[in-house]
């Protein structure tokens, strides 16, 4: 049977993460197949993000040969760092680039945690605090209230290759301790493992859990009107 029957999803990674991939194969729905495309990023700055993203629509068409349901841009600091609204227009290049509906991971995790109507949330990444400071500024202009940020202060993408699920599960309850009363826990970073440990997350702090890679599959697969409940993946999938 042909790969990808039921629908192909594109996706542009930093060259670095294959964290992002393998999560969403692992788990793809019956008849789902992945197209990958890569970008080029040496370190998670101003600087670095501009050069990935610079490469991002040319990678778009590469991955558009495979004909691809939808395209999704991994790798939300490379959104966030340029400021609110940035989502869209990096879209509308995708799309005019290509013919091929697209989004962003940044666009998926807002949109999930709207879904979930989470409003006060508590934040975990594997940013410095600087690259953090962008995107408490982006979620607070989507409308969210950061009630706690901690970043792992990872300035490189190949750090997050020797982070594992635990250490996501650890800094989610560390971010929901120090908030104390809050909706919801981000966690940010495509090349942060995490689909292992939402459930428990969700269950042993009883708020619901988004994270990057599992935000950006959901909002792929309901684009291309798939509306499976992947097991494990918390209440965001339930949605």
């Amino acid at each position: 049977m042909l790969f990808g029957w039921r629908a192909r999803i594109g996706n542009l990674r930093p060259a670095t993460a294959i964290e992002g991939s393998e999560e969403w194969r692992r788990v793809a729905p019956e008849g789902v197949a992945f197209v990958d495309g890569r970008t080029m990023v040496d370190e998670v700055t101003e600087k670095g993000l501009a050069a990935m993203m610079a490469q991002v629509v040319d990678a778009a068409k590469l991955v558009a040969a495979a004909k691809p349901d939808v395209i999704v841009q991994c790798g939300a600091p490379g959104i966030f760092l340029r400021g609110f609204g940035h989502d869209k227009t990096v879209i509308a290049q995708m799309e005019k680039a290509t013919g091929v509906p697209a989004t962003t991971m940044m666009t998926a995790m807002v949109d999930a945690m709207h879904a979930l109507k989470i409003q006060r949330v508590a934040v975990g990444t594997t940013y410095l605090d600087e690259v953090n400071a962008k995107l408490t500024a982006f979620l607070e202009q989507s409308g969210f209230a950061v009630i706690a940020m901690k970043g792992l202060q990872q300035r490189y993408p190949a750090e997050a290759i020797y982070l594992e699920d635990h250490h996501a599960y650890r800094l989610g309850r560390e971010v929901f301790a120090e908030a104390r009363s809050v909706d919801g826990i981000l966690i940010s970073c495509g090349g942060f493992r995490s689909f292992e440990i939402i459930e428990a997350l969700e269950r042993d702090t009883g708020v619901p859990v988004v994270t990057s890679n599992q935000s950006s599959l959901w909002k792929a697969l309901r684009m291309v009107r798939i509306t499976d409940n992947i097991p494990r993946l918390g209440a965001l999938f339930g949605l």
